[in-house]
């Protein structure tokens, strides 16, 4: 426990407290030395499994013996705060894990150690086996919104914070998984493994997987009902459309680069030679897209205003690979 100093450690001469730059300091009455009290740097760990339950460790030294805590300790002199939190984690823990983020900092000042100054970081577990060790006579996981009292109110701090960082992207992993069971990306949410973009990326991707032929056939009705001239060249259209929606797959699975769009410049060509406009052309790209969208909003996918921002988001990068689609498709028009 923190005790008051005495004596100076520099003369042994006894120690006052004196009104110093504003505040009231331990004073050298000697030598005249300042003693600054500056926070003790701690580090603790956020862990979220995929059933969105928080690890936590029970304390079996003072202070707040007995009582459930994140992974929590002090800062080695020289250690990178960081590796000091991974560091308390496998010791207290006995799990390995890496940074994600930094969820928050922290002043209090303890009754115990004094002014305390603690970092909290959500942390992905790497490996290791849980098991309680050091300051620790316990560890589990506890659901987030039902943990018992925290022995530290900076603990409960960052769990408010980290909750609400991810409340709209587990409201959206609840909702998806509605239409497709099969989904396991909760987890990957809950360790800091994927985005709100990256999650409605993967729901994207497999709605066209699954409902392929429904957009295909969707399309193809627009088609047919704008450019009803165009009916003669309908194989290599719904090809052509095929192709495209597995362009846009890779684009959102992130690979897009590795697509070869010199068989759009082989497309567009046969398209010019069978007599295809250019103007229907580019009408039959816009159609693509817009069948995409229009299906999700059909199923009825975006609800709350960050999935229809992250969709957004989303479709400005669609609309970025279209135009390159477009560029290909209409080079022997233009060459």
């Amino acid at each position: 426990m923190k005790q008051d100093r005495k004596y100076c450690c520099y003369c042994g001469a006894g120690i006052a407290r004196s009104e110093i730059e504003g505040k009231e300091r331990d004073c050298c009455t000697g030598c005249a030395a300042v003693f600054y009290e500056n926070p003790l740097p701690v580090v603790s760990c956020i862990v979220v499994n995929e059933d969105r339950s928080v690890l936590l460790i029970r304390r079996k030294k003072e202070p707040y013996s007995g009582m459930w805590c994140l992974p929590i300790g002090f800062a080695e002199s020289g250690e990178d705060m960081r590796d000091a939190a991974l560091r308390e984690l496998e010791e207290e823990a006995g799990v390995k894990g890496s940074i994600v983020r930094l969820i928050d900092v922290d002043t209090v000042d303890n009754y115990f150690y004094g002014p305390l100054a603690i970092v909290t970081y959500e942390v992905r577990v790497t490996g290791g086996l849980l098991a309680p060790g050091d300051d620790a006579d316990d560890a589990g996981y506890f659901p987030i919104m039902e943990c018992p009292p925290l022995a530290w109110s900076s603990n409960e701090k960052a769990l408010r914070i980290y909750h609400d960082m991810y409340r709209d992207t587990w409201a959206m992993v609840d909702s998806f998984r509605h239409l497709f069971p099969e989904m396991e990306m909760a987890g990957e949410i809950a360790q800091g493994g994927i985005t709100q973009g990256e999650l409605l990326s993967n729901v994207l991707i497999q709605i066209i997987d699954k409902d392929r032929e429904e957009i295909l056939n969707r399309w193809m009705e627009d088609v047919h009902a704008l450019l009803p001239h165009l009916a003669p060249h309908g194989e290599e259209l719904m090809a052509l459309n095929s192709s495209i929606l597995e362009t846009v797959q890779a684009c959102l699975r992130g690979d897009a680069d590795t697509c070869d769009f010199r068989d759009y410049a082989r497309t567009g060509r046969l398209l010019k030679e069978a007599g295809v406009a250019l103007p229907d052309l580019l009408t039959i790209a816009a159609l693509s897209r817009k069948t995409i969208w229009t299906h999700v909003v059909r199923r009825r996918l975006l609800k709350s205003p960050l999935e229809i921002y992250t969709a957004l988001e989303l479709n400005n990068r669609i609309i970025f690979l279209y135009d390159k689609i477009n560029y290909y498709l209409t080079m022997r028009w233009v060459s």
